[in-house]
């Protein structure tokens, strides 16, 4: 049996560390939050690229264009996106995008298919990309209560 070596002035029979409940920091809120696509989806647009490179290299200069496939895929996982902060929401959709402020928001609505949607005081709705029910705690708090926590209502 070995024995384990110990760390220079380390006393094994010193007393345990106190149990008393250590002193909690306040939570950072963070500054913005953004809502997109995992960037490991990238692997699959990578996937895709090699797939069309015997493709494009074997048709001619036509078969070039296969690699806009690969192209579109990437904008569709880079470019859409929700960011959220103090002031602002701002979305980016594949062929647009729109800021909203939170003076301008009605509310947020969820759909049937757990989307969100942001109601504006002109009537419109903007639906949230990336954006998921469970993020709506995460959204109050970075909107400094602007939006209300959904489950701290469902609490009380």
């Amino acid at each position: 049996m070995s024995e384990t070596p110990q760390e220079p002035g380390r006393d094994d029979a010193a007393e345990p560390e106190s149990t008393e409940p250590a002193e909690q920091q306040p939570t950072e809120i963070p500054e913005s939050l953004n809502f997109r696509v995992p960037r490991v989806s990238l692997l699959a647009v990578l996937a895709v690229a090699a797939c069309a490179v015997p493709l494009a290299t074997t048709s001619g200069p036509l078969g070039l264009l296969v690699f806009l496939i690969p192209l579109a895929l990437l904008w569709a996982v880079l470019w859409p996106r929700t960011t959220v902060d103090a002031e602002r929401i701002a979305v980016r959709s594949l062929f647009g995008g729109r800021t909203l402020s939170w003076e301008s928001l009605t509310g947020l609505a969820i759909t049937k298919q757990s989307k969100v949607r942001a109601s504006t005081t002109e009537g419109a709705e903007v639906t949230l990309p990336h954006v998921r029910p469970r993020d709506l705690p995460a959204i109050s708090l970075v909107s400094r209560g602007r939006v209300p926590d959904p489950s701290a209502q469902d609490e009380g």
